[in-house]
């Protein structure tokens, strides 16, 4: 027997099969999809992973006829394939569409934990790893003072550990971004112990899963809910956009929609922007379907994770919910996928394969035809055209259930304020309406899109900004730890009080952050309790779930927060939103910031009153007749989509035309330049006429981690011909290509500045 081999690699000209023997010990275990190590390549001593994509039988004739002998497979790696013909077949799909290796595709399919080489030592392991202190804070504290602790990710660590008891080590990794190598350091200095543990088993311990029943839906909601069904039981494929205003109900429709296709004996893929930033949404379908339901998102350890991989495949549950990657379960007989928060941007994977959830999501309900649903207040602009020129199916929800109104919306001009002598960055009239909202024993979100304490510093005297060393970015000062950060690379610095290049101590701070804003507040008001969420207080495993329990249960006045506070939290107490830094979020060099604006600010502003006590939103702003805050205050997202549809139709963006970013990186700008240089003029040698190729420029960013960037961008309308004629450029191109160099291929890019 041979295995046609797949191997796990990012050379481009190496994504094909290769032929393996399966040794008589192995045929028992060998099955399509599962992972195998081989030798390749001419060193014996090179294994390398590979994925068995298909089986085959030699006749006498060919074992005969082949003149080279084949290798053995070394060993499986998997005990359970995830990988069928269908996943096959999806993954070249994506491989085709996204610009990436099967291979890397295949990875989107498998279970956590299973997809870095040569890790089948890990596949079998029930223990994570914590990180524990082992020296008291007051002798952290004083070595740190001394000069003893001198490194800024070593005291950045060990604070941290200061405020909490035990941390998993992948949530310090992936949360701090501090390395493996910075951990071992700490460790040998005698300052943490690492020590194994076996994490729980209960995959739904977070969630409360008192049962609850179907509500009596609304006119709207059973008209949605009707219509969906109707092509739920037809059993065919078909697109659905369900419109409806911020607290019209949307999720009941979906559980009582899913409560049908259960009993039509099919299953569910429900995806959400993130589980962590939308625990109550996640809490109603557990509530509601109790242990039927498996869970998937990032937060989870690799065991949890791989245990609920299991379940899904052997079909012990019938709904999958999860974020972005939850898409890829192993589930079949699928009724129905439903995108919640269609509009948001977490559903574009920035990382190679760099898909679209929604296309993938498309081909996948096609093949099993089923439905797919997809919900929003604020639609993306491309969905709400397909909605409106009828290729999907449009369902409109405009009233909250139960009485609840929408919110009275005014626009603050930030002018007048300081013209009147207010210099706060809280205006008069927030300021009023916070203080009556705490006086009623209710609460309040103020969002302000900007972590950290402030933007930048800079020094008054010789106008120096005190910049990022492997970054053209602003270092943003982090109070709470007194260190500057780098949002780009995490690089992390002691705070300057003095200026390096003048010897100054004349500093002066830019734009405000959330920690700033919590301080300033404070300050107006030292009686007032406040909470906050935003990536800095949220590095914890489930720490945005107790932030808002904390927030809720404690009854504390206002929560602020960065867009974390606008994804799907329903909080009945709270009546007051004040939204700050709206004019940056709209100011953003990018095509897609009107859009990415108005859903912002729209579903933070949905937020208050959403139970029976009325809701009130204060935007502070230098621009009130704006077009985005006009049509946010008046609710009018149809206003808002006829202004920006316009300007994509006068401009050639999406949904009109697709476009193609090809994003180059690389040490040397020199190099850089030239291969950049050769790529374009590849692009415009030809005469076919079917894109549009723009010339190179730099982002806005133009270095992130000691790495140049130029991009080139193509506007087309999206076809096999297409395909076909950019596959042969880009062959050309990597022929030749300088390996200073990496290339990447995004279609229809979030963000384009």
């Amino acid at each position: 027997m041979i295995a046609k081999v797949l191997i796990n690699t990012t050379v481009k000209n190496l994504n094909r099969v290769y032929d393996y023997n399966i040794p008589k010990e192995l045929e028992e275990q060998v099955e399509l999809g599962k992972r195998v190590e081989v030798n390749f390549g001419k060193s014996r001593k090179s294994n390398e992973e590979g994925i068995i994509v298909k089986i085959v039988d030699e006749t006498e004739e060919e074992i005969k006829n082949r003149n080279y002998e084949l290798k053995d497979i070394i060993s499986i790696l998997d005990e359970t394939s995830y990988i069928d013909e269908n996943r096959l077949k999806l993954a070249k799909y994506i491989s085709y569409m996204y610009f990436c290796n099967v291979y890397d595709a295949l990875k989107l399919m498998l279970p956590p934990g299973t997809t870095s080489k040569n890790s089948s030592k890990s596949l079998n392991t029930k223990q994570d790893t914590r990180v524990r202190l082992v020296k008291s804070s007051e002798e952290i504290n004083q070595d740190i003072e001394s000069g003893k602790i001198s490194s800024a990710k070593h005291i950045r660590l060990l604070r941290f550990l200061i405020d909490n008891e035990f941390v998993v080590i992948n949530d310090i990794i992936d949360g701090l971004n501090i390395s493996r190598a910075v951990i071992n350091t700490v460790q040998k200095n005698g300052y943490i112990t690492l020590e194994k543990f076996t994490p729980e088993v209960d995959l739904l311990e977070n969630f409360d899963i008192e049962k609850t029943t179907k509500k009596e839906p609304t006119t709207e909601q059973r008209h949605a809910i009707n219509e969906i069904l109707n092509f739920i039981y037809e059993e065919k494929y078909e697109q659905c956009l369900l419109f409806g205003v911020t607290g019209s109900g949307k999720t009941e429709v979906y559980l009582q929609v899913l409560e049908e296709v259960l009993k039509q004996g099919r299953k569910a893929i429900v995806l959400v922007p993130e589980i962590s930033l939308t625990y109550q949404t996640v809490n109603r379908f557990v509530s509601r379907f109790g242990n039927n339901v498996a869970i998937l998102h990032s937060r989870m350890s690799v065991s949890k994770r791989k245990e609920e991989y299991k379940r899904i495949k052997n079909g012990e549950v019938d709904i999958v919910i999860g974020a972005r990657s939850a898409i890829f379960a192993p589930i079949k007989n699928l009724g129905i996928v439903i995108i919640d928060e269609e509009h948001d941007g977490s559903y574009y994977s920035g990382s190679t394969p760099k898909y679209s959830t929604k296309e993938i999501a498309s081909y996948i309900c096609k093949e099993q035809n089923a439905v797919l649903l997809l919900g929003s207040a604020t639609p993306e602009i491309s969905t709400y055209y397909k909605a409106k020129t009828g290729k999907i199916k449009l369902l409109t929800m405009t009233k909250r259930p139960e009485g609840a109104t929408l919110p009275q919306i005014d626009l603050i001009d930030m002018k007048e304020e300081r013209l009147l002598g207010n210099t706060s960055v809280i205006s008069e009239r927030l300021k009023e309406e916070l203080l009556n909202t705490i006086k009623r024993k209710e609460q309040a979100l103020l969002f302000l899109n900007r972590r950290g304490y402030t933007s930048y510093l800079t020094c008054k005297d010789c106008s120096t900004i005190f910049k990022c060393p492997n970054c053209d970015v602003a270092l943003t000062y982090h109070k709470s730890n007194n260190l500057l950060l780098c949002h780009y690379c995490s690089h992390v610095e002691k705070n300057i009080t003095v200026c390096p290049k003048c010897g100054s101590n004349n500093l002066s701070t830019g734009t405000i952050g959330t920690q700033k804003l919590e301080e300033t507040l404070k300050e107006i008001y030292p009686e007032i309790t406040t909470i906050r969420m935003d990536a800095d207080s949220t590095i914890q495993k489930d720490a945005h779930q107790k932030i808002l329990d904390k927030f809720k249960n404690e009854n504390i006045n206002v929560l602020i927060g960065t867009q974390m506070i606008s994804k799907g939290h329903d909080i009945p107490n709270v009546t007051l939103v004040g939204v700050l830094g709206v004019d940056s979020l709209i100011a953003i060099n990018d095509c897609m910031a009107a859009e990415k604006a108005f859903a912002n600010i729209s579903q933070v502003s949905g937020r208050a009153g959403r139970a029976k006590l009325k809701g009130k939103v204060i935007i502070q702003t230098n621009d009130t007749e704006n077009y985005i805050l006009q049509a946010v205050k008046n609710h009018d997202y149809i206003d808002f989509y006829e202004k920006e549809i316009q300007f994509r139709k006068n401009f050639g963006f999406s949904p009109f035309l697709d476009i193609f970013l090809f994003e180059f990186s690389s040490k040397n700008f020199n190099i850089l330049k030239a291969e950049v240089s050769r790529m374009y003029n590849i692009l415009l040698n030809d005469k076919s006429g079917i894109y549009k190729v723009f010339s190179p420029k730099s982002p806005y960013v133009q270095r992130i981690n000691n790495k140049y960037r130029m991009n080139i961008l193509i506007k087309t309308k999206v076809s096999n011909e297409f395909y076909n004629l950019i596959y042969n450029k880009i062959n050309e191109f990597s022929n030749k290509r300088k390996k200073e160099v990496t290339m990447s291929v995004t279609k229809n890019p979030t963000f384009i500045s």
